[in-house]
């Protein structure tokens, strides 16, 4: 195994940290078996990419993705509470449907964003090289994110959160 595997490795697992703790968050506390997460991802990846693209800010497309993965939530909560139907089958049905959404978005299967301007760009540091940027900036998001989950989860609607849930 070669360095630039395993730090493309340690990347791709960070990044997957991420949707873990969103994981944790629906089936852990609120016994929520929500696979939405398997979709609302790369509809996530495929906004960013089409707004990219069509050169707008990289931290503002990552900010209308990340609302773009807040509908596709909505959809499963809705399908859930509203039609009545079950949590899992609601979530199978939002994924399901993403695939093609996220197609639709980004008009084929496949965006190269090769020279195209990205977060990184604007967050380089002088003197350390590009592949060693990407994975410490996803490591201080993943870390920060669970800092900032477990401060949450302790705060009063927090714990309302983790009393809703129907877990033990």
């Amino acid at each position: 195994m070669t360095l630039y595997s395993f730090i493309g490795s340690l990347e791709q697992g960070l990044v997957f940290a991420l949707m873990v703790l969103g994981v944790y968050l629906t089936f852990r506390v609120l016994d929520f078996p929500d696979l939405t997460v398997d979709g609302s991802l790369p509809l996530g990846a495929a906004v960013s990419a089409a707004l990219i693209t069509q050169r707008v800010d990289p931290f503002l497309s990552l900010g209308v993705a990340m609302l773009a993965g807040a509908l596709a939530g909505c959809v499963t909560a809705l399908l859930s509470t509203k039609l009545r139907i079950m949590s899992l089958l609601a979530s199978i049905i939002t994924m399901t449907a993403l695939y093609s959404i996220n197609l639709r978005i980004m008009g084929r299967p496949n965006l190269p964003l090769l020279g195209q301007p990205t977060i990184f760009d604007a967050l380089a540091i002088d003197g350390l090289p590009r592949h060693l940027l990407v994975p410490l900036v996803f490591l201080v998001v993943a870390v920060a994110w669970k800092g900032a989950l477990d401060w949450f989860l302790h705060t009063q609607m927090g714990m309302a959160l983790r009393a809703t849930g129907d877990n033990p």
